[in-house]
């Protein structure tokens, strides 16, 4: 059991770096749409710049959420929340297209949270109903 715990530690702590990941690209998004905005300013209202401009925050704005909810989960696994681990696994399926780190990581994330001793440590302890 305490080697699931390892590995799970470990899950979520690479969850946390892969939203600081996705937080950065965020940041370098905001500056290139930044930088298409003064080029706007510079030589008039250009379509393709302020085009640019609006795709380049847009897209900050996904990465920063998507950042966000990875920092939330990575945080959620190791203290074993119930609802970390099918997040965690929701959010495998999608990492499986950012080549190579979040296909690395969602292959081990379903390693170690389809296991049954992952699932066992995701499970709250049912009341006892017996009435005794």
């Amino acid at each position: 059991m305490t080697r699931i715990l390892l590995h799970v530690q470990l899950l979520g702590r690479l969850y946390v770096v892969a939203g600081w990941l996705a937080s950065l690209a965020a940041i370098s998004l905001v500056l290139l749409g930044i930088g298409a905005v003064s080029l706007t300013m510079r030589s008039g209202p250009e379509v393709a710049a302020s085009l640019a401009a609006a795709i380049f925050f847009a897209c900050a704005a996904i990465a920063l959420v998507w950042g966000g909810v990875l920092l939330g989960v990575g945080w959620a696994l190791p203290q074993h929340q119930p609802w970390a681990r099918p997040a965690a696994l929701i959010l495998a399926i999608v990492n499986v297209f950012v080549i190579p780190f979040g296909t690395a990581l969602s292959a081990y994330a379903f390693w170690v949270l389809l296991q049954e001793a992952g699932k066992r440590m995701f499970e709250r302890p049912q009341p006892d109903r017996s009435g005794v």
